[in-house]
């Protein structure tokens, strides 16, 4: 890589570690049931993902085949920020996150980490689908909520 792509790759992870950290961060101050929303919303954009074709199961594959598509992700995470759609932008920007860190092995600990908070809600999955079909009326599709992508379960 020349010098000018070596300062803007370092420029973009440092930007993606700052990005995951805030995310992190912020599932840092959510209750667990808090958490299982995210997860659950997160889980809901998978797979509503994976039935138009874009299939988010094998991380490290999907970020070889179409490196491009986190930008269209962050897209759509700014439109929904912009229509106040919070929930929903924070369950895609986990996998704006997750595919940054997936795509890079210097930020595969900070996947690891962002998925460990995940994980804390996992208990919560089933109970915050009930609470979002209540009050919206709209049924979250949770299936796979408690898969951990493989780039991230701890190996010990």
């Amino acid at each position: 890589m020349n010098p000018f792509g070596n300062m803007l790759g370092g420029w973009a992870r440092k930007r993606h570690r700052r990005d995951v950290e805030r995310v992190i961060e912020h599932l840092q101050t959510l209750d667990n049931e808090s958490v299982g929303l995210v997860l659950a919303i997160a889980a809901h954009h998978r797979n509503a993902l994976l039935k138009d074709g874009i299939d988010l199961r094998d991380l490290t594959e999907f970020v070889k085949q179409m490196p491009g598509y986190v930008g269209d992700m962050m897209k759509a995470v700014g439109v929904l920020t912009k229509n106040k759609r919070h929930h929903d932008a924070l369950g895609l920007q986990i996998w704006v996150c997750s595919l940054r860190c997936a795509g890079d092995p210097a930020l595969q600990e900070r996947g690891v980490a962002l998925w460990a908070e995940l994980k804390r809600g996992q208990k919560h999955v089933a109970r915050a689908r009930e609470l979002v079909s209540k009050e919206t009326g709209f049924d979250l599709d949770v299936t796979m909520a408690n898969d951990v992508p493989v780039e991230f379960q701890k190996r010990t």
